[in-house]
């Protein structure tokens, strides 16, 4: 399904960044276009529907960076995660694109939201998040631990009027070499974890419910 994945948007990519020389060429061209964003969408769902605890939507896909949203349950609460998913396109990711030590949107465009539906403990040390929408904001580490930050101010464009000052929670979270590569980022859930995955990372948020 991966495979299957990437070629499509592997296709789509190579079919509209050829200029059609005629009307009927141009047609044809975005028509296939249409065809490959829809596999290509489509093998994504699947991927994520998988799970028992969560789905996934695409809610804009005319745009590099598709706007996604999954839907679920993380430690016993309604979450839901509404992101830019970027690609790596052939690109060096962590400690290049996205620098070490510095705070990053966590996607693309504007920053990634995240509902909780009830009260949750949120990190390995389980500090309190009330029930509400945050924007989700991480610092890499090249080694060890990332920094996750829950911030008050959950409708922001990227990092660039991000106020500490208004964080909510800022927690550590355990990052792990991928099993396999992620070519666009993308999250996910287990009962007690949501784990963003892109290229060669994947990190671990632990969620626990209110009071455990």
């Amino acid at each position: 399904m991966f495979k299957q994945l990437l070629f499509s948007i592997f296709c789509l990519a190579l079919v509209t960044s050829c200029g059609p020389d005629n009307n009927a060429d141009a047609e044809a061209a975005q028509a296939l276009a249409d065809s490959l964003r829809a596999d290509s969408i489509a093998a994504a769902q699947a991927m994520a529907n998988s799970s028992q605890n969560y789905e996934v939507k695409v809610l804009n896909d005319s745009i590099p960076s598709h706007r996604m949203e999954l839907t679920g349950t993380v430690g016993g609460a309604p979450v839901t995660i509404n992101y830019g998913s970027p690609a790596v396109n052939g690109r060096a990711i962590f400690g290049t694109l996205v620098p070490y030590g510095e705070v990053w949107r966590t996607g693309a465009n504007e920053a990634t939201r995240i509902t909780f539906g009830s009260d949750v403990m949120v990190g390995a040390d389980k500090q309190a998040l009330p029930a509400g929408t945050y924007s989700l904001f991480t610092i890499p580490a090249e080694q060890g631990e990332w920094t996750v930050i829950f911030n008050k101010t959950a409708e922001q464009w990227g990092s660039n009027g991000y106020d500490q000052t208004a964080d909510a929670a800022r927690v550590s979270a355990q990052a792990m070499a991928a099993d396999a590569p992620a070519e666009r980022m993308a999250f996910g859930l287990d009962e007690a974890t949501i784990k963003l995955m892109w290229a060669d990372r994947v990190v671990a948020i632990p969620v626990a419910p209110a009071g455990m």
